[in-house]
């Protein structure tokens, strides 16, 4: 019988020693792959925290690979939406990044309603992943008429009056062993966390006891209802948190005592951690694998080969980047049995921004000038992207405890659950006690990236893919049979540079082309043909349906967890900035007025340049370049009754009929109909109703359009009119559409006082006093300058600037000025 023991644990024995060892190359080889294919993450960064109705949102958008957040080698489309507080996507931006971040902005309408509206970012391959990885910030939106709408005040605040509120009801207490676990017998910390029916943290003391009412440790809870206890636990005993509130005991259950388990200590000391794995098991921690991992690239591993009950690492800090650390304990079976996170602070890794202006002491309607860099520790300087706003610190509150790029990325975007007033933890730099708080979050929340079983044993397949460009895909399909067919596609674009691309699609009649990078909108046109395209068409090679596939970019799901909010408790602050823009609302309304006023009286000026007007709105319409000649069709009433070839044959050696159209000295020449390719029977039946003005382009002046030796006559109908108007007939094979592109930020108005006279008689009031929405240092322009006048308002004023390196450290500045 005793050898039959000895023998199955020696077999126990190798089996678990070939297991734990497949099992680190297993983990080490998915960790390789998660990194190779990492996630996204986003940030924006917004002028201010709050707005009213009628002002604009101007933010810019930082998008970076999700584990050492440089430039993403994925995606480089982001959606930024602005989404009511009825889940409806009021506005919605498609935004181009080629580096790590663009600008973008929001028009607030007037006919919105006020309340808190909620800016969401994402990319398409970010929701592959849960909706609470996607980029989220509350923005209230106030109606300057109705100010009572939204509330002013965060509900986390926590004055006395709310504070004697709060300590009449039973607050909840959560529990947090270190590791996860109470194990009978060895040493542990256990993390308290407290807050009341309100879900606000809070303040409170305590003390823990076990069943036999021997009174084994107190507490009291610090920042963010936080706390911390140390106990030995015993496994035949319980134990139960003891509060006092109003004269009245309120008791807690701590967590189960196991008998048999592990434990997981880190002390951090700044400049390094100390690391101890313990466990009371009989077999030991032999054959167990530590493994740690910042954001899923691996940074430490320790697979135990003797046979002890703990063992001591020191873990040095200065080789790591900042940021949340994974430390995992599996036991030698490969069951994750220990977890624990601890945050790096490396102060190698800190970048300095430095702000020199040449205008210390500004009077009002004084030009500012500021130069711009970033250094390292030893002095050198950086290279970065950085967005920047100047705003009235008066009516714009701040708070040091808010979000910002740095405590998002390092932070908020890897744990579970919000983590209130980030700012505090970096307030002050190698600061032991928030160190020691910072810990206690770390040991509070969990991480949330992944979990170990969908990273080993369950991945999940990526349903979205990136997203590089804008494709435009559709379908061939017989015009007879219905079926889709394979066939010769053309796309055309039609704008300023055009471009002309040519592709069959696949069996099951599919094209796909793309990706493209445009701005804006642009006139589309596809063709199809059943064999190549010929110089002489026959119907039955016209005889294909196109069918455009519908765009998938279609917005997920709102998804109201983990939103960052700012600090609104200052309600003094706030009632300025609503006195503020009900003043610049009125200065705006009485500016236009006046403007409306001095326009009646100098019409008899401007009457003059009616005709040069004229040809310049044409000019914008004929992208081309200016015709050779031109028939314009406004103002000329009498012309309505001719149909298109009676105008055709007002123009300068142009031959037209029902039959043909030519032009002299050329031949047949193309025609185009508001820019797109058009056949003779497609513009038959239209009459001088439906045209703005044509024109005739020969020799140089058609090179613009392809295929254009013969010459091109240019149709435009007028403003509102349908391309597919009833009179308009395409023949098959031929579809035409508007491509919307990128959208392009508009430019932040700043008014210059020195060489804009007509802004003397507007009063000069702003909230957001500039904004700068992307500054770039590259190594061969090492500093940025930035310049912008200030208001007639004498205040404080608030300089936050916000960036990353293309190293991936995220930097954040703060500073004030005033105007005299």
């Amino acid at each position: 019988m005793y050898k039959k023991i000895s023998l199955t644990c020696i077999v126990v024995f190798l089996l678990s020693f070939t297991i734990t060892n497949n099992f680190s190359e297993l983990v080490q080889e998915k960790l390789l792959n998660y990194v190779e294919n990492p996630p996204e993450k986003i940030y924006v960064q917004t002028d201010k925290p709050y707005y009213t109705l009628g002002e604009d949102v101007w933010y810019t958008t930082y998008l970076v690979n999700g584990i050492d957040h440089k430039k993403t080698n994925k995606s480089k489309v982001v959606y930024v939406e602005l989404i009511n507080d009825q889940d409806s996507i009021v506005s919605k931006k498609q935004l181009y990044i080629s580096n790590t971040n663009t600008a973008g902005d929001f028009k607030i309408k007037n006919n919105w309603k006020a309340g808190n509206y909620i800016l969401r970012a994402y990319t398409n391959y970010m929701r592959n992943q849960d909706a609470a990885y996607f980029f989220q910030k509350q923005i209230p939106i106030w109606d300057t008429e109705k100010t009572e709408e939204i509330s002013t005040v965060d509900a986390s605040s926590s004055n006395s009056e709310k504070q004697k509120l709060i300590l009449k009801e039973k607050p909840n207490l959560e529990f947090y062993p270190e590791g996860g676990y109470l194990i009978n017998g060895l040493t542990s910390k256990v993390g308290i966390k407290v807050k009341d029916t309100f879900n606000r943290d809070i303040s409170i003391s305590g003390t823990i006891k076990d069943s036999d009412n021997k009174t084994i440790s107190s507490f009291k809870t610090f920042h963010s209802g936080l706390g911390l206890i140390s106990i030995i636990p015993e496994i035949n005993k319980t134990y139960y948190a003891s509060v006092i509130v109003n004269n009245v005991e309120y008791t807690y259950k701590l967590p189960k005592v196991l008998s048999i388990g592990y434990n997981l200590n880190i002390v951090n000391n700044g400049s390094h951690l100390v690391v101890k794995a313990s466990t009371n098991n009989p077999l030991g921690l032999k054959n167990s694998y530590l493994l740690a991992h910042q954001r899923g690239a691996l940074v430490f591993e320790k697979f135990e080969t003797e046979d002890s009950n703990s063992y001591l690492i020191r873990l040095n800090t200065n080789t790591l980047n900042d940021g949340v650390t994974h430390f995992t304990l599996f036991d030698n079976e490969g069951k994750p049995v220990c977890e624990r996170l601890a945050f790096i602070d490396n102060p190698e890794n800190s970048i300095s921004v430095n702000l020199d202006s040449d205008n210390l002491t500004p009077a009002r309607r004084d030009k500012i000038n500021l130069s711009i860099d970033l250094k390292d520790t030893n002095g050198n300087p950086v290279v970065g992207d950085l967005s920047m706003s100047v705003t009235d610190i008066d009516a714009i509150g701040h708070s040091s405890k808010d979000d910002n790029i740095k405590t998002y990325l390092l932070l908020n975007s890897d744990l579970r659950g919000q983590i209130k007033n980030p700012g505090y933890f970096f307030e002050k730099e190698n600061d032991p006690k928030r160190r020691y708080l910072l810990d206690l979050v770390m040991l509070t929340h969990g991480w949330r990236r992944f979990t170990w079983n969908e990273l080993l044993y369950k991945p999940k397949a990526d349903q979205f893919t990136p997203e590089t460009g804008i494709y435009i895909s559709g379908i061939t399909a017989s015009k007879k049979s219905k079926q889709n067919i394979p066939a010769v596609t053309k796309l055309t674009f039609m704008g300023s540079f055009p471009y002309q691309e040519k592709i069959r699609s696949n069996t099951n009649g599919i094209f796909k082309y793309g990706p493209f990078v445009f701005m804006d909108t642009i006139p589309t046109l596809i063709e199809a043909r059943v064999n190549e395209f010929k110089k002489e068409e026959t119907k039955a090679n016209r005889m294909v349906d196109i069918r455009l596939t519908a765009n998938h970019n279609s917005s997920p799901k709102v998804f109201k967890q983990n939103i960052l909010k700012s600090s609104l408790n200052d309600e003094t602050k706030i009632s300025n900035f609503l006195t503020l823009s009900q003043n610049i609302s009125m200065i705006n309304e009485a500016f236009l007025e006046e403007a409306r006023l001095l326009d009646e009286v100098v019409i008899t000026a401007t009457k003059k340049s009616e005709k040069e007007k004229r040809n310049e709105e044409l000019n914008e319409k004929a992208f081309y370049g200016f015709p050779t000649n031109r028939i314009d069709l406004k103002g000329n009433p009498e012309m309505e009754v001719y149909n298109i070839f009676d105008l055709l044959n007002m123009l300068p050696g142009v031959t037209a009929n029902n039959n043909s159209i030519s032009i002299r000295n050329g031949g047949v020449p193309r025609i185009y109909l508001n820019n797109f390719p058009v056949e003779l029977d497609d513009i038959t039946n239209m009459t001088a109703v439906d045209v703005d003005f044509i024109d005739v382009l020969k020799g140089a002046d058609a090179s613009f359009f392809p295929n254009s030796a013969n010459g091109v006559i240019v149709i435009h109908q007028k403003l509102g009119t349908n391309v597919l108007a009833k009179n308009i007939k395409r023949k098959p094979g031929i579809i035409d559409f508007t491509s919307t592109g990128f959208y392009t930020a508009r430019e932040f108005y700043s008014p210059n006082h020195i060489s804009m006279p007509n802004e003397v008689t507007k009063q000069d009031i702003r909230t957001t006093l500039h904004w700068e929405p992307k500054i770039t240092l590259t190594n061969t322009s090492k500093k940025a300058n930035v310049s912008f006048f200030t208001s007639d308002t004498k205040s404080r004023y608030a300089i936050k600037i916000e960036g990353i390196t293309d190293t991936g450290i995220p930097v954040y500045h703060f500073s004030t000025f005033e105007v005299e």
